[in-house]
């Protein structure tokens, strides 16, 4: 069955009726732009050429019943775009996500205390971009770095002398 006439594509959202797509089992696949979630294009800090061409793929399926709930899984794979602040150059962020989500309209009080269970309301219209973009931002590094030792930029200008060079010596 496609996963077609159970989400909306609007401009920067994706709207799907969770509970409906779990319980059905639905499956949908398809990638968006970095540039149309704007709070991790704007945290990401990068030229407008490198944001265009950048791509998250995800994959989102639904499961019957997983600990007697409704769950969905959603997988994402990118290549986000960063500055490193180490060498302020640009680079490139990889990763390989995988979310699992119990879906409920009430939970039990002995389900709710489990914290390594994610839980999502029930919802007629979630925003499906909105939680890639959650997930993204968690994820992101706080401080990209290069992994190779890329060159630590220099804060010094031109031939001028360290006004503190006179202190060197003396302790």
């Amino acid at each position: 069955m496609s996963a077609h006439k159970f989400y909306t594509l609007m401009t920067k959202s994706l709207i799907i009726n969770n509970l409906e797509f779990a319980q059905k089992q639905l499956k949908l696949t398809d990638k968006v732009a970095v540039f149309e979630l704007k709070r991790l294009f704007e945290v990401l800090a990068v030229s407008d050429e490198s944001a265009k061409k950048a791509r998250i793929s995800f994959e989102l399926s639904g499961g019957s019943k997983q600990f007697r709930y409704p769950s969905i899984h959603l997988h994402i794979k990118t290549f986000l775009p960063a500055i490193c602040q180490r060498c302020l150059n640009e680079m490139s962020i990889n990763l390989d996500l995988t979310f699992n989500y119990l879906i409920s309209e009430v939970m039990l009080a002995e389900d709710a205390e489990n914290d390594e269970i994610d839980w999502l309301a029930s919802e007629k219209e979630m925003n499906l971009l909105e939680l890639i973009e959650d997930e993204l931002l968690l994820a992101i590094p706080i401080a990209p770095l290069h992994d190779n030792n890329c060159t630590k930029v220099s804060m010094q200008s031109g031939d001028k002398p360290n006004p503190f060079a006179v202190l060197k010596g003396k302790y």
